[in-house]
């Protein structure tokens, strides 16, 4: 996994968790928890889920960002996410949704973005494969269309998912990254 891009992410905008308390958008609820669990990922503090944790159904709620969108490459998007893993059937659905455009390495919100992304896939393992799939509107419509690729992870008895996204927003190439809890 390229955990770098959303650990790059961390670094620019866990700073907007503080300066956005009072403005009309803020950064999701749980998303310094995310944070911090792709962070524990990337340092190699926590283990691939067990069969146990993944049994029967499991709902996690996190965060996913996405970098270098605007012309400038200069925007990330940042959303809420919820996932439904169905361990008996090994699928994977979800919604990613309230994104907002923020100025990397500040607090200053572009754009709220209307809209939802759908997540539709498949688990093996301990491994996670979706598509993310949607139209998310700002003063236009951008068609998204991405993968999403992570690993399921005990985080201290619960269970996380932490991964990679790429592919296609309006044709142009991008890259992020999410993280989720039970």
């Amino acid at each position: 996994m390229k955990l770098y891009t959303m650990a790059t992410l961390a670094a620019a905008t866990l700073p907007l968790a503080a300066c956005l308390g009072s403005g009309d958008t803020e950064l999701p609820d749980n998303y310094e928890e995310a944070i911090s669990l792709y962070e524990a990922v990337e340092n190699e503090e926590l283990e691939e889920a067990s069969e146990e944790l993944m049994s029967g159904t499991a709902t996690l709620s996190g965060a996913i960002a996405i970098s270098d969108l605007g012309e400038d490459e200069d925007l990330e998007a940042i959303g809420e996410l919820t996932l439904t893993a169905n361990f008996t059937t090994d699928e994977v659905i979800g919604t990613a949704d309230n994104f907002a455009l923020y100025e990397e390495d500040s607090s200053e919100v572009e754009a709220s973005l209307t809209g939802s992304l759908d997540v539709e896939g498949d688990i093996s393992g301990t491994s996670m494969t979706a598509d993310l799939e949607g139209t998310l509107t700002d003063n236009e419509d951008h068609d998204v269309a991405l993968t999403m690729d992570g690993t399921f992870y005990d985080a201290d008895g619960a269970l996380a998912v932490v991964g990679d996204v790429e592919g296609l927003i309006d044709d142009e190439y991008v890259e992020g990254g999410f993280a989720a809890i039970e």
